[in-house]
């Protein structure tokens, strides 16, 4: 019997944001306790690394203008630490372990009643809606945020990602566009919107597989900072 592939190349795309190289890649295995075995989807430039790509600003092509993304001071409350997974994934990328699936047969028939987590590294918006709907409707659920909701090219997200603010302008414009809304506030701040998440209150056994909120649809979420960036977050 075939061994099932580690992952899929869904796209080989230039960026909607900036014209750079970039490629989207899907995994199907994951020990994130937050998410659980969610299938995993990364953005990623193709020709430079992600820790370059964070050093340099060329992390701009699959994050936008999030506020998250390394600063002129240095600062960077991005929870995702790119030496780690992404650029696992990204290597493995280069050296062929990922089965490359553009027109998305295998993918759709890898996720059916599974739940996918688009964007477990870049933002989801700059991938093709019809990818995204595609693997959505083949799947038993997905959660989907995005930072690029102000930007014309990106207005299809609506209902179908959450979000991303970073203050009470940002949750009242977000809103009246239409979209439900996710939030990082400071730790032990208040918060302005919405529900805490399922996922990260104190002995909870949710995760982003059971819970499913952020779907777009369903209601305003908000987290308290976290990971190694958590101290730049202010309110």
């Amino acid at each position: 019997m075939a061994k099932a592939p580690l992952g899929y190349i869904l796209q080989e795309i230039d960026s909607p944001i900036d014209g750079s190289p970039i490629v989207v890649i899907m995994t199907m295995n994951s020990t994130n306790r937050k998410t659980g075995p969610m299938a995993q989807v990364w953005i990623l430039r193709r020709d430079i690394s992600p820790v370059e790509a964070v050093q340099t600003g060329a992390d701009v092509a699959i994050c936008g203008d999030c506020p998250h993304r390394k600063q002129e001071d240095g600062s960077r409350s991005c929870y995702v630490n790119v030496g780690q997974a992404p650029l696992s994934v990204w290597r493995a990328y280069h050296a062929g372990k990922y089965q490359s699936d553009l027109h998305g047969l295998g993918s759709r028939v890898a996720v059916k009643g599974r739940k996918i987590r688009w964007g477990a590294y870049g933002d989801p918006a700059v991938v093709s809606p019809l990818l995204f709907r595609i693997l959505n409707h083949a799947a038993n659920g997905h959660t989907a945020y995005t930072h690029q909701w102000r930007e014309p090219w990106a207005k299809w997200t609506a209902g179908h990602m959450q979000a991303s603010c970073d203050g009470w302008t940002d949750y009242m414009h977000a809103s009246e566009l239409g979209f439900k809304t996710f939030a990082v506030i400071p730790k032990n701040g208040d918060s302005y919107s919405g529900k805490l998440c399922p996922a990260t209150v104190t002995d909870s056994k949710a995760t982003c597989l059971t819970c499913s909120l952020c779907d777009g649809a369903k209601s305003d979420i908000f987290v308290e900072a976290h990971g190694s960036g958590a101290k730049y977050v202010t309110a």
